[in-house]
């Protein structure tokens, strides 16, 4: 590594001069994780230094981070720099951002986004929040579609038809329903692959380039193959919640579970671990938020926070059920490093191990079974859905940019080590990459 970047790859014989050798035995050698759809400013007890600490110990080196904080939507310039402000000032790990656009009104600053380092633009379908976490109504998803078109963007999408879920909600509340049960029957599957097919639509007769967040269903990953059948650039992701935990959790486990597209039947996760073999679903993310564990407890599901921390364990928990599915140890850096980095213009700096790349190097031993506490993990919330689960697999040790961040478990990067990274094809901000070493 020579200036927070990979020198060489050398037979380790190699007579390579070095200030220090670092021998992994039979670990695994990684990438650094990429991780696109992280919420670090959702939750205002967690923030940007507390999640991308967490995101040291787990692996991951770059987080995409998401535009609905506690305190404000991203989606003007002035946002986005008051945004790039406090990654510069806390990151631990580095950050490329999310932005998003108004429900309603000009879209005059999509293009000012994208040149500011926009890695991608995220819409909703459902009105999780009418301030923080919008629906863009059809007529403004179009036009945003467009706009994001024309500045060469990413477009993501939250997909849930929101008429099919408020009224769901609405009739289970009339009825008194409030048990675990009745979020999964409010969000039926048919909302999310409805949604999805709209927003494939939507992005055919815009020309944009799609990314559909966190799907849930066999049928919403054909729909994406279809699309794709028709000359529409999009990918899909989806989440190790969706992928290893099934509806009957959150009977089992309650509002710890509670996320949003919700948990499936056993089949449909079954389905999609076949689609995932297949090649069919693009990447995997955590969709980490690191709620207070007061947001996920008491007797009403629909009052209870959605969405769980993440971020520290999608490496780990991705490693132990490929390795018990028997499936490629190839699979785990394609979904969670290459193609997270090749779709959010962070390749190649971010994703591979090769020369003149980002010194981000993670050693996992592939063979250490530990158990999930979430009081020895470093990250902020105090609570996990994986809570008790034996996970074979454990990140050892992480370099970012050639800086050790993570040796046997004690992350020793300090807030303002990680920077803000903006995807290629966008204008460098000043000072925005390789500043800290």
């Amino acid at each position: 590594m020579r200036d927070g970047r990979i020198a060489a790859i050398a037979d380790s014989r190699a007579a390579l001069p070095a200030h220090q050798r670092l021998d992994c035995g039979d670990s695994l050698v990684l990438p650094g994780v990429v991780d696109v759809h992280v919420h670090t400013g959702s939750s205002a007890e967690e923030g940007v230094a507390a999640c991308t600490r967490a995101a040291a110990a787990g692996g991951v080196t770059t987080v995409v981070d998401m535009p609905y904080d506690h305190d404000a939507m991203v989606s003007d310039v002035a946002a986005f720099a008051e945004k790039v402000e406090a990654v510069e000032r806390e990151a631990v790990v580095d950050v490329a951002l999310w932005a998003t656009v108004p429900p309603n009104g000009p879209l005059d600053a999509v293009a000012d986004l994208a040149d500011a380092g926009a890695c991608a633009f995220k819409l909703s379908t459902f009105d999780t929040d009418p301030r923080r976490f919008p629906r863009v109504p059809d007529d403004q998803l179009l036009a945003a579609f467009h706009a994001i078109a024309r500045s060469g963007g990413l477009a993501g999408v939250h997909a849930e038809n929101d008429e099919v879920v408020q009224a769901r909600i609405a009739a289970l509340r009339r009825a008194g329903r409030r048990e675990w049960s009745a979020h999964s029957e409010s969000r039926p599957a048919v909302a999310e692959t409805e949604a999805i097919a709209r927003c494939i639509e939507f992005a055919r007769a815009a020309g944009v380039r799609l990314h559909i967040c966190h799907v849930t269903t066999d049928r919403g990953v054909e729909l994406v193959c279809r699309g794709r059948g028709d000359g529409v650039d999009v990918t899909v992701e989806a989440c190790p919640h969706h992928l290893l935990l099934d509806e009957a959790d959150l009977t089992r486990f309650g509002g710890v579970a509670k996320v949003n597209p919700p948990l499936r039947p056993r089949d449909e996760v079954e389905a999609l671990w076949r689609r995932l073999e297949a090649g069919q679903i693009d990447l995997v993310s955590s969709d980490h938020v690191g709620w207070p564990a007061a947001r996920k407890h008491g007797d009403d599901i629909f009052a209870l926070a959605a969405g769980a921390p993440g971020v520290e364990l999608t490496l780990p928990l991705m490693h132990d059920a490929i390795v018990r599915r028997g499936l490629p140890l190839a699979l785990l850096t394609r979904l969670l490093c290459e193609a997270p980095a090749r779709r959010f213009g962070l390749w190649p700096q971010k994703g591979r191990l090769a020369p003149a790349t980002d010194a981000d190097i993670v050693v996992l031993d592939p063979d250490e079974t530990w158990v999930v506490n979430p009081a020895a993990l470093a990250t902020h919330a105090d609570w996990s859905p994986y809570a008790g689960r034996a996970v074979r697999g454990r990140v050892r040790q992480v370099i970012a940019r050639g800086v050790p961040l993570l040796d046997e478990g004690r992350v020793s990067g300090e807030p303002g080590r990680g920077g803000f990274v903006a995807p290629k094809r966008t204008r460098e901000p000043h000072g925005a990459r390789g500043k800290k070493t």
